[in-house]
């Protein structure tokens, strides 16, 4: 048990308050056994008194919501009424969203490297369906020059990785190409209309979170994700997972996280 709290804090340990409140955002649902009122309770709990307490509490039961998603209803109550644990493997999951996306799992390592490497795979396979004139397009606003750029497109003849990304570009560039396609899926799946609410509500209160996200990595890219999703629960994990991969990733990589200027 006390392993399996260890694996589970590692992939949660990287979240602020705005990333919980994102979260929650995408979970909550009135058509399935999510338990929204404990979701908000819990949430508030941390807002009010942000100590390890608290997080753990939430922690643990957004890790059962999200694992609560991947199992199939039926099975899910049974083990619910038995009093077994009703959701699958986290693992379970990330084998379900990476089959979704069209990556290959990580055959080792923890549950968050696996999860980062995961977003790290899908974020260059979706850059490199991208048309070459996207692809530059996509760097220059992230401020690469123009002739970089698209001296960079043409030597990696279409096949792109994050260490040849971070070895031409640095952290900052791979940073925000990894957000504007996690970002740009997350809108795309969850919904316009979802997503300008989520995104408002996180400007109102998190100063700090919109400049992570960038002037153009929300929006920009909803156009060009599309993803067979077969399954409604898909609809929370797909988004879920990505959200939190990209966390682990912000807080690898040292990129912009919260600041005092926080507001609640």
């Amino acid at each position: 048990m006390q392993r399996l709290l260890k694996a589970m804090s590692d992939v949660y340990t990287p979240l602020t308050l705005a990333d919980y409140t994102f979260l929650v955002g995408i979970i909550e649902s009135d058509i399935n056994f999510t338990d929204n009122r404990k979701l908000h309770t819990l949430l508030e709990a941390v807002e009010d008194d942000d100590t390890p307490e608290n997080r753990r509490a939430l922690d643990v039961h957004l890790d059962r919501e999200i694992r609560y998603l991947g199992s199939a209803e039926l099975a899910y109550f049974v083990r619910w009424l038995s009093g077994d644990h009703p959701g699958v493997a986290f693992r379970e999951v990330l084998r379900d969203v990476a089959k979704t996306l069209k990556v290959d799992l990580k055959p080792l390592g923890s549950d968050r490297e696996v999860l980062e490497d995961l977003v790290e795979q899908y974020a260059t396979k979706q850059f490199a369906s991208f048309s070459p004139e996207k692809q530059q397009e996509l760097l220059e606003s992230l401020g690469v020059e123009q002739d970089r750029a698209a001296s960079f497109i043409k030597k990696s003849a279409g096949i792109f990785a994050v260490p040849a990304l971070l070895q031409a570009f640095g952290i900052i560039v791979v940073d925000g190409l990894i957000k504007t396609v996690i970002f740009g899926t997350i809108a795309k799946i969850v919904g316009k209309q979802l997503s300008a609410k989520l995104f408002q509500m996180l400007v109102a209160r998190f100063p700090w979170w919109v400049r992570w996200v960038g002037p153009i990595t929300w929006g920009a890219s909803v156009s060009w994700a599309v993803i067979d999703l077969q399954g409604p629960a898909y609809r929370k994990t797909v988004p879920a997972v990505l959200y939190l991969g990209l966390c682990g990733l912000r807080d690898r990589y040292g990129a912009s996280g919260e600041t005092s200027d926080e507001t609640v």
